[in-house]
């Protein structure tokens, strides 16, 4: 078969110019490339903007927006679906404004929250390549997910903006972006081979001049094009509405926001800028995905839910859902369905398919969400990255020193 036997002769060529196996790339059909694996997050409509049942292990992530837009929060609703999958979290938090005290209300376990404290964006950076370069000498198993977050990428100041001969507004073109597509070149290698994700947080300003291609608003984000380049999603959080809610004294109160996400998609899953979505931000609680679920189904789709003057119908039988009974001991009960049954409102329906396992199925299949890749198959790709973790290159002899020179 020709196609292989210019495989065998490429692999045989590489096989001269380097001596150690472990140097040479692997050459192999298509057919035979594992399948993306990931963090299973169990949130229907979280995974139809992703377009899978998962966040991709090794992959970086970008997540940008206006000031406000709750990009933070979003963050640590992904650091607690870690914490809750036994991984651990670095937030290397820029802005010296982080509010702990929201995280726990957020549910995050602030004693598995690793938080460096740096001073300038090199700092950051070199935090960041560190962790994932050391992840094989901290959690040798493999097994441990972790979740390394950059907030934010616009509040980081260089160093040469520090040096003390500069004025404040003087600074280089092009510094910010020069150091970003640096960094996220030295850490595509090593991070693939990782349970890990790197999500970078970054400000969406509004571009004065220029022309904005393709029917898109003129945006620019501070650190170039290579966040965008380098993030498998890049999700743009937007702010709709505030949510507010008539206290015990009779005044109304902030209780939340609403907020749409527009998930543009690199290498993994379809193509496209036109999958958007909401969720509600609760300040106690953090976000809740399944009633603008519900609002979704109901609003586009013509089942599994239909909508009538402001209540929902489930149109599925016999769906299963986990609640307790009188006595308070775990039970389960079906959502009720067929013309004697009661119409619900929206939080009562988003609370019974947040619980079944069911319906979430359902839903998937309404939305064409692709299946968790086996197992077996699963297994064998983390045993296969386990065996090209912490592999050096033959340039790294002084891996820190690399780094402080380039940055």
């Amino acid at each position: 078969m020709a196609i292989q036997d210019l495989l065998a002769a490429v692999q045989s060529d590489f096989g001269k110019k380097w001596k150690k196996k472990e140097d040479q790339p692997l050459l192999r059909l298509a057919s035979d490339v594992p399948p993306a694996t990931g963090l299973a997050i169990d949130n229907p409509l979280l995974e139809f903007i992703l377009d899978r049942r998962f966040l991709a292990y090794g992959r970086c992530n970008l997540i940008y927006g206006k000031k406000g837009c709750s990009k933070t929060s979003l963050f640590l609703y992904l650091a607690k679906l870690f914490q809750q999958n036994g991984g651990d979290v670095v937030w290397i938090e820029t802005e010296k404004a982080a509010d702990l005290d929201y995280a726990k209300k957020q549910g995050v376990d602030t004693s598995r929250l690793i938080m460096p404290e740096t001073d300038s964006l090199q700092q950051a950076l070199t935090t960041a390549e560190l962790v994932i370069k050391n992840l094989p000498k901290a959690y040798p198993d493999g097994n441990t997910p972790v979740l390394i977050c950059l907030d934010s990428i616009a509040g980081c100041i260089t160093d040469y903006e520090l040096g003390d001969d500069i004025n404040v507004g003087q600074v280089k073109i092009g510094e910010h972006a020069r150091i970003m597509s640096s960094f996220y070149r030295r850490i595509v290698e090593p991070l693939s081979h990782e349970k890990a994700i790197f999500l970078g947080l970054n400000q969406l300003k509004d571009k004065i001049g220029g022309m904005s291609g393709f029917g898109e608003p003129g945006e620019a984000l501070i650190g170039g094009e290579a966040q965008r380049f380098h993030s498998t999603y890049q999700l743009k959080v937007v702010r709709t509405k505030d949510m507010v809610m008539a206290q015990a004294n009779g005044a109304e109160r902030k209780v939340g926001s609403r907020h749409k996400i527009t998930c543009k998609r690199n290498k993994l899953g379809r193509e496209g800028n036109s999958q958007e979505i909401e969720f509600d931000l609760y300040i106690d609680g953090g976000p809740d995905f399944y009633s603008p679920l519900v609002r979704k189904l109901g609003d586009e789709y013509k089942t599994p839910i239909f909508k009538k003057k402001g209540y929902y119908d489930w149109l599925i039988p016999n769906v299963e859902y986990d609640t307790v009974d009188e006595l308070g001991n775990p039970c389960k009960a079906l959502i009720p369905c067929g013309e004697d049954a009661k119409s619900l409102r929206e939080s009562e329906l988003a609370g019974m398919i947040a619980r079944s396992t069911q319906a979430k199925d359902i839903i998937r299949k309404e939305f064409e969400i692709p299946d968790l890749p086996p197992q077996e198959i699963v297994e064998e790709i983390e045993k296969e990255n386990k065996k090209k973790r912490g592999r050096k290159k033959v340039e790294d002899v002084d891996d820190t020193k690399a780094i402080k020179d380039i940055l």
